[in-house]
């Protein structure tokens, strides 16, 4: 048998009609091949499992219930984030001349109040030495330590150990200034309108209020 194979084989390799056949075998052999990859894809989808409608319906539930849950899920994380304590601290200061109140807030809430003087005369101020207190909302400008200084009516010691100077500019376009808060050498004083114009506070007070400004702080007065 192997005799009569190797015959065949060296006919095929020789003759013109062997390789004739041979290249025909090639052909066959590439052709079924080529075919048989070309179709593997077809067989592979059709291989999935179709689903029933009943099964399409449960899958897009399915699907719709994921999303919902993902959805609450951000909800709880955005509620979370929403009640985390304020960490951080934005401090200003209100003052009404009427009840001669300086209130200490932060971030708008209250925190503390404390008793103060005001300008003897009423209403705004409208020039240097009218001792009125100017009403609007203004910023600090300067933190200023005041134990040196001398009055004019109080002498020395009259604006406490601070005195936190207001910039009134825009209100008084240049007319008068030197207004702001101090402590005082006179707390017999506080609780009137008993000041040259600028806000008076015991020197404790001052030395208080002073921890929780800075320049830039926002200061309302009121009447």
């Amino acid at each position: 048998m192997l005799a009569y194979l190797a015959i065949l084989l060296r006919w095929m390799r020789r003759s013109t009609p062997g390789k004739v056949v041979t290249a025909g075998l090639l052909i066959v052999l590439v052709s079924g091949t080529y075919n048989h990859l070309s179709a593997a894809p077809f067989f592979a989808d059709n291989a999935q499992p179709k689903l029933t409608e009943t099964e399409k319906v449960e899958q897009k539930g399915q699907e719709e219930i994921a999303k919902k849950a993902e959805a609450q899920k951000q909800e709880v994380e955005n509620a979370k984030v929403a009640s985390q304590p304020v960490t951080s601290h934005t401090y200003s200061l209100v003052i009404t001349k009427s009840a001669y109140r300086i209130s200490l807030l932060d971030n708008g809430t209250p925190i503390k109040e404390y008793n103060c003087a005001v300008g003897r005369n009423p209403g705004q101020k409208t020039k240097t030495g009218d001792a009125r207190t100017p009403v609007g909302t203004f910023k600090v400008e300067s933190i200023n330590p005041s134990s040196d200084w001398v009055s004019d009516e109080d002498g020395k010691g009259a604006y406490g150990p601070w005195f936190i100077t207001l910039d009134t500019r825009e209100l008084s376009k240049g007319e008068w200034n030197g207004i702001g808060i101090s402590g005082t050498n006179k707390p017999e004083g506080l609780g009137r309108a008993s000041s040259a114009g600028s806000i008076r506070v015991r020197n404790s007070d001052i030395e208080e209020i002073k921890k929780f400004v800075k320049v830039g702080t926002v200061v309302t007065i009121k009447e």
